[in-house]
């Protein structure tokens, strides 16, 4: 839906929503990046900057988690932008026929990969990764071989076939499916640790956002996915970078024998992910964005395969 149809209607309703948080006057709204399933704004007000988060088709239920979960990584000193709640102290309302969130809004930058930031990100992962999984939160990640599979399913009845990109992901994901299935260290994951969901000032972390895909994983698959976003310049992978993110994570976490021999595959994994969610795209929407960002990826992966790390 989009609401600026009418804006002054939406300027209105929006500033009824934020009157149940005490906020103060709205002076500025203004689109943001959004995910999957939401789209976001930043709302300006006399007192401070907050980020509304619309979750268009996400039931309560689906939330609520997410919610509980920040709650807790609020208390472990995770760096984020959190929930804010209303003077009724419920994080979730409605606007529309969809349910928001309120969420602080974290005035930054989306980093430049380098040295430092790098070096920040696996910090912030390994802690993450080191926390005690809470008993309330069992969240699987949707990243697995069986998403693969479907994405696969659904290409023979493509309404826009891409052979080439079709064809290495059957083969790349069969290739994966044995050794992603041993047995791993797992914890608390990201799952998306790329800079598009961090924000700095300068260089300087201020917050991991994005937590929509926090889950209970293989430690090694937040490494595959952050490498693939912190260790990466111009599509080709910086063994500095990597060697700066694993030295950095090592401070925390030791990776065992199994880990070092299975983090390539990862890697390729992090990325094969990614390129599962661009094809679709390209087979529903002949998508020319995604086909290119998949090529990309595609060329990234096909090059891992052919090297060889000793970690």
């Amino acid at each position: 839906m989009d609401y600026f149809n009418d804006k002054a209607k939406a300027m209105h309703d929006i500033q009824l929503l934020m009157d149940k948080y005490n906020s103060g006057k709205i002076t500025n709204i203004s689109h943001t990046d959004g995910g999957y399933t939401n789209v976001n704004y930043k709302v300006s007000t006399d007192e401070r900057d907050y980020l509304l988060k619309i979750h268009q088709n996400k039931k309560i239920e689906e939330i609520v988690p997410e919610i509980k979960i920040f709650e807790y990584l609020k208390t472990q000193g995770i760096p984020s932008a959190y929930p804010v709640s209303d003077r009724d102290n419920e994080f979730i309302n409605t606007f529309g026929s969809d349910n928001v969130v309120i969420y602080e809004f974290v005035d930054g930058h989306h980093p430049e990969v380098n040295t430092e930031t790098t070096k920040q990100i696996a910090k912030v992962a390994a802690t993450l990764n080191l926390l005690e999984v809470p008993t309330f939160f069992t969240q699987k990640n949707w990243a697995n071989i069986d998403f693969c599979k479907t994405v696969i399913q659904k290409i023979p009845d493509a309404v826009y076939p891409q052979p080439d990109i079709f064809e290495y992901f059957i083969e790349q994901t069969n290739y994966l499916e044995d050794p992603l299935s041993v047995k791993l260290s797992k914890g608390l994951v990201h799952g998306d640790l790329f800079p598009d969901n961090t924000m700095f000032r300068g260089n300087k972390l201020l917050a991991v956002l994005d937590f929509e895909g926090i889950c209970v994983e293989n430690l090694l698959f937040e490494l595959g996915t952050a490498i693939n976003g912190f260790c990466y310049v111009d599509n080709k992978l910086s063994e500095n970078l990597l060697h700066v993110f694993l030295n950095e994570y090592q401070k925390y976490y030791k990776l065992t024998k199994t880990d070092k021999k299975l983090l390539p595959v990862y890697m390729q994994w992090g990325a094969h992910c990614m390129i599962a969610w661009h094809i679709i795209g390209v087979m529903e929407d002949n998508d020319a964005r995604k086909y290119k960002r998949a090529k990309e990826l595609i060329a990234r992966v096909k090059k891992l395969r052919k090297m060889s790390f000793s970690f």
